[in-house]
């Protein structure tokens, strides 16, 4: 599984564990596979872009 998720942050490349990255991995094949698609996904790329609300949301 080591190079089945690549985590990047502004463009710089985070490594991950393998409990984080196993985590990751099943959450987004979960959330993905429940979506009834009607093709078997083999690749799944997510780009999120962060703004002002969601680091106000953040913050504790």
């Amino acid at each position: 599984m080591r190079e089945d998720i690549v985590l990047e942050v502004n463009g710089k490349r985070v490594r991950l564990k393998d409990f984080p990255m196993r985590a990751l991995k099943g959450t987004v094949l979960g959330f993905i596979l429940s979506l009834n698609l009607e093709e078997e996904p083999k690749e799944i790329k997510i780009e999120i872009k962060v703004n002002e609300e969601d680091k106000r949301s953040l913050r504790v």
